[in-house]
């Protein structure tokens, strides 16, 4: 078994994972002369054994296969640990593998089968540190982007180099050389750009608006690209600091201070949290995280097409105070 064949990518850094691949990938091509034939698996959407069975059928179209086993602290069988224990140790010279996370830690052993210089963590960068990338994203653009902008781009984009970058990108498309970003152009990108998102689906489940959050929600997953897990994990956070607010109002609090205590930032996401904040009562908000939580715990073991429907259901039932 050649250590090179192996590797496990773990960490919530997706930015600098999808770069690993990507070089790997090169290598692969170099090596081959031609493209390697790409497989990419769910241990809960594919058994481990058909997975197996794949990898060991010779390929058609290349004369190399990568495969990525996402979601691979999942693995926790060990009748499928075992199956790919055995596989590992005797690995067609033709196929690449590659364990992906966005944990931190797997099974034991699982990560036991990958040498240990192919086993990497990938973490966040520190608040600091996206700072500091998005303002020289904006200077390399030629424009300028104010601290306060910065703070509520930050809270509106998931934790990882790839998502910020794409939203530095569309966000620069919408100014000039030499402007200066603020904090109101940020609500208006997120809010009236033409993509839809978990903030603008946010925004119709706090407004209590049913067919227009379903709505939201079948453009999202129209696109095929949507990650629903990554989509449900993104609504919960928001979510939780909504009732974070009302909590602290329910205790006293003045709104702006509550806002300020959870950094509800930006002028059009305080309205909208402010109308959320009426329409909703606290006992509603907890029994929506409630739910929102269970079905975050069994996301992963469900296929697309049950995510999907899991996941109309609880919108459906969010606006039904649900019991």
């Amino acid at each position: 078994m050649a250590e090179k064949q192996l590797h496990m990518l773990l960490g919530p850094e997706k930015g600098q994972k999808d770069q690993y691949l990507d070089n790997l990938k090169k290598v692969l091509k170099k090596k081959g002369g031609e493209e390697p034939e790409s497989h990419r698996f769910y241990p809960f959407d594919t058994d481990i054994s058909q997975i197996i069975s794949i990898l060991r059928n010779g390929s058609l179209f290349s004369s190399h296969k990568l495969a990525v086993i996402l979601s691979c602290e999942e693995i926790k069988k060990a009748g499928d640990i075992k199956m790919l224990g055995q596989f590992c140790k005797n690995m067609p010279e033709d196929v690449t593998l590659v364990f992906l996370s966005d944990s931190v830690s797997v099974d034991k052993r699982l990560a036991a089968l990958v040498p240990g210089s192919e086993k990497k963590i990938f973490w966040e960068m520190f608040d600091n540190q996206k700072i500091d990338w998005v303002q020289k994203y904006f200077s390399d653009q030629g424009m300028k982007i104010e601290a306060r902008a910065i703070h509520v781009l930050l809270e509106m984009v998931d934790n990882n180099t790839v998502d910020l970058k794409e939203a530095c990108q569309k966000l620069s498309f919408y100014f000039n050389i030499g402007d200066v970003i603020q904090d109101e152009d940020i609500d208006n990108f997120v809010y009236h750009s033409k993509e839809e998102n978990v903030f603008t689906l946010f925004e119709k489940i706090l407004l209590k608006d049913l067919s227009g959050t379903l709505e939201v929600f079948s453009k999202i997953t129209l696109s095929g690209d949507a990650d629903l897990v990554y989509l449900l994990s993104g609504l919960m956070r928001q979510i939780r600091r909504v009732l974070k607010v009302k909590t602290a109002l329910a205790e006293g609090e003045a709104l702006q201070t509550a806002f300020q205590m959870y950094e509800i930032r930006g002028k059009k996401n305080q309205k909208i949290t402010g109308d959320g904040l009426r329409k909703f009562g606290l006992k509603e908000l907890e029994q929506v995280q409630r739910e929102g939580e269970i079905l975050d715990r069994r996301m992963r073991e469900l296929k697309k097409s049950m995510q999907i429907i899991s996941f109309q259901l609880f919108l459906i039932r969010s606006f039904r105070g649900i019991k």
